[in-house]
């Protein structure tokens, strides 16, 4: 099955959501090649949610299976969930749909929730974590290397999963999403 993720801007974001993919589909029991969208470099969550490059996008990728359009809900103060939702309604099977809350960096910062100085619910809450959390403890690990430091941190992953899918739980949706489209379309 191939898999072609789409993010509002994949630059650094692409060493936390590719790695989160790869484990999802390790749970769903799948063989998934797992791709980030790198052309059209999107810049933005508007362009990320816009209809028409949405389309291109997926017309221009005919060999993919699903698509994943993950893009950061931000406190939904620019209606994210419901043009993400609009975007899944138009191409029904071929793509699926996946907030971050409130940015991705989050699901990072899960893996680490308790070096981070706040309590999860506020981290969770905030509509800026990545100024006020991430971006602090990315400094504190080495932000020189892939992704601004992501890469390193990711690197806890496998031994945190559950943790994660605990404390981040628009994962497990998107994994029971994935897992229910790959059930229902033969690949």
């Amino acid at each position: 099955m191939k898999v072609l993720i789409i993010r509002e801007d994949p630059t650094h974001d692409q060493y936390i959501i590719k790695p989160v993919v790869e484990r999802i589909s390790q749970e769903i029991g799948r063989k998934v090649r797992v791709d980030v969208l790198r052309d059209p470099h999107l810049r933005g969550v508007d362009q990320a949610l816009d209809p028409k490059t949405i389309a291109e996008i997926i017309d221009d990728n005919p060999m993919i299976d699903v698509f994943l359009l993950i893009v950061d809900l931000d406190c939904n103060r620019h209606h994210n969930k419901e043009r993400a939702d609009d975007r899944e309604q138009e191409h029904r099977d071929r793509i699926l749909t996946c907030l971050a809350v409130q940015e991705v960096e989050v699901w990072m910062l899960a893996l680490h929730s308790g070096q981070i100085g706040g309590a999860w619910a506020e981290v969770r809450a905030d509509c800026d974590p990545k100024e006020r959390y991430s971006d602090p403890f990315l400094d504190a690990l080495g932000s020189d290397c892939p992704g601004k430091g992501r890469k390193k941190a990711m690197r806890a992953l496998p031994g945190n999963w559950s943790r994660l899918v605990r404390l981040c739980p628009e994962i497990k949706d998107l994994q029971e999403q994935l897992a229910e489209w790959s059930r229902n379309c033969i690949v």
